[in-house]
């Protein structure tokens, strides 16, 4: 029998490999689209912006305070040469100082041009949730909710990865963040 070149070798591979190709177009019903988004704490509250609408996160950067502000504001950052506003977002949503601890950290969030630092209690990482599972807003998620929270969540999810199993995290939407609420304007 004479010996195989590498060319023959190489076709009967690919010849092989085209009996062994699986049509993926019939499973594309079965297919479930993901919703991807960083998961934090705010006081007790658990809650999740899209990833899209995350810049970066950071430990607690030095600031400046700004005279002139309303309470929430924490301060300006100096960080790689961009000023950022940064907002103490418990204070902002439930009027709760966020205390110093080895787990508060820094969300920066971005909407447009305009990118704002929130201080969170601590973040827990990326999360993915099937798009499906995605509540909507009830009334007695709203009222259980405080004001300011209430204006900028679009939905929930429940969580059952980590080791709280039934506790709703709510999604914060950006947009509504910077367009319906006190956000922009921080002058007291």
């Amino acid at each position: 029998m004479p010996a195989e070149s590498p060319l023959q070798r190489l076709a009967d591979y690919d010849h092989r490999a085209a009996r062994q190709v699986v049509d993926l177009s019939a499973q594309d019903e079965r297919r479930v689209a993901y919703w991807r988004a960083v998961s934090f704490r705010v006081a007790e509250t658990g809650l999740l912006v899209d990833e899209n609408d995350v810049f970066e996160l950071l430990n607690m950067p030095a600031m400046t305070t700004i005279p002139g502000t309303k309470r929430w504001v924490a301060g300006i950052a100096n960080v790689r040469g961009e000023l950022l506003p940064i907002i103490d977002f418990g204070d902002f949503l439930f009027g709760r100082e966020t205390r110093p601890g080895k787990h508060v950290r820094v969300l920066v969030i971005q909407y447009t041009d305009l990118r704002s630092g929130l201080i969170v209690d601590q973040i827990y990482g990326m999360r993915s949730f099937p798009a499906h599972q995605r509540m909507a807003v009830t009334d007695d998620a709203a009222v259980a909710a405080a004001a300011p929270l209430r204006a900028v969540i679009s939905g929930s999810f429940t969580d059952n990865d980590d080791g709280q199993a039934g506790r709703v995290l709510h999604v914060v939407e950006v947009e509504k963040l910077v367009n319906d609420t006190e956000f922009m304007r921080a002058a007291a």
